[in-house]
């Protein structure tokens, strides 16, 4: 079948020179040097003891693993598979055999990365204050943030396909420049504004009073508020009180779903891998029928 195997380095150490010119992967974690079985066996004693040797279906499982972000620290980011398609482009433009348009193997790997990414990567979870806010607020057209500090600013990218976003802080003249880069962007003092969003976010040290004197000087808004302030506050029992029909959602609350969000991720991970593994172990064991011999001929 497929006359490939790896060697996976997890340093930046340069491999030997003699093995300059061989087809070698780089990311910033990890090292992958793709070689045919008598390439490996004439060079094998140029490889040291901790480098990984992968053969058939665990070293095209591990390929799919790495590609479908499986491995890395933002899970199911996709930055790693556009870096391989452009390694496997440079590959083939210096006319490498093992990356030949007429490859299985690659074709098999292409297939499945996109596959599994559509079938099962798809809103893996959130794992961010901006991520879970975005998903608080998904069915809301507008959110107000109270906070220029870095946690409102982290947060700013994720609601930036909003209708209409606000900003609401001490120093309005401050924060200008983003007002300039998001055109639907409002910044407002806290003393002059009036709450837009349907959604509030506070990401500032404000206290308990403050917000809810912010919450009364309108009937129609917010309807959700996300608490993102660490110290403890009664922010919740007033609002109950004051404003039943607002959802108060609390970071002890997005705290939890966070680390939720992570034992989650970690199964869909474990299953992930098992059943890459089977689809590799499939692709390495198939069957072909060449009645005419002519992919032999070709290949």
């Amino acid at each position: 079948m497929e006359d490939i195997l790896l060697v996976h380095r997890k340093t930046n150490r340069n491999f030997a020179p003699v093995l300059e010119g061989y087809a070698l992967w780089k990311t910033c974690l990890r090292q992958i040097m793709f070689l045919s079985e008598a390439e490996y066996s004439v060079n094998s004693e140029a490889f040291e003891a901790d480098d990984h040797v992968l053969r058939g279906e665990k070293a095209f499982s591990l390929l799919l693993e790495i590609l479908c972000g499986l491995h890395s620290p933002i899970v199911g980011e996709t930055e790693v598979f556009g870096q391989f398609k452009n390694f496997v482009e440079s590959r083939k433009q210096i006319s490498d055999p093992l990356f030949g348009d007429h490859q299985k193997w690659l074709n098999f790997i292409f297939s499945e990365v996109k596959k599994t990414r559509s079938e099962h990567l798809v809103g893996i979870g959130s794992q961010s204050y901006g991520s879970l806010v975005r998903k608080y607020s998904k069915d809301a057209n507008s959110v107000t943030i109270c906070g220029s500090g870095q946690l409102a600013l982290e947060i700013l990218p994720w609601v930036a396909a909003k209708s209409q976003i606000q900003l609401i802080c001490r120093t309005p003249a401050k924060m200008q420049t983003f007002a300039d880069k998001y055109s639907h962007l409002n910044i407002s003092n806290y003393n002059q504004a009036y709450i837009h969003g349907e959604v509030l976010v506070i990401a500032a040290p404000l206290e308990d009073q403050r917000i809810v004197e912010l919450m009364s000087r309108q009937d129609t808004r917010p309807l959700a508020v996300c608490d993102l302030r660490g110290e403890d506050n009664r922010l919740a029992d007033m609002i109950a009180e004051q404003f039943p029909h607002v959802k108060y959602l609390s970071l002890q609350q997005f705290f939890a779903e966070i680390e939720e969000t992570k034992k989650d991720t970690h199964n869909k991970i474990t299953t992930l891998k098992n059943l890459l593994f089977e689809k590799a172990q499939a692709f390495m064991q198939r069957t072909e029928l060449r009645p005419l011999g002519w992919d032999d001929l070709c290949a």
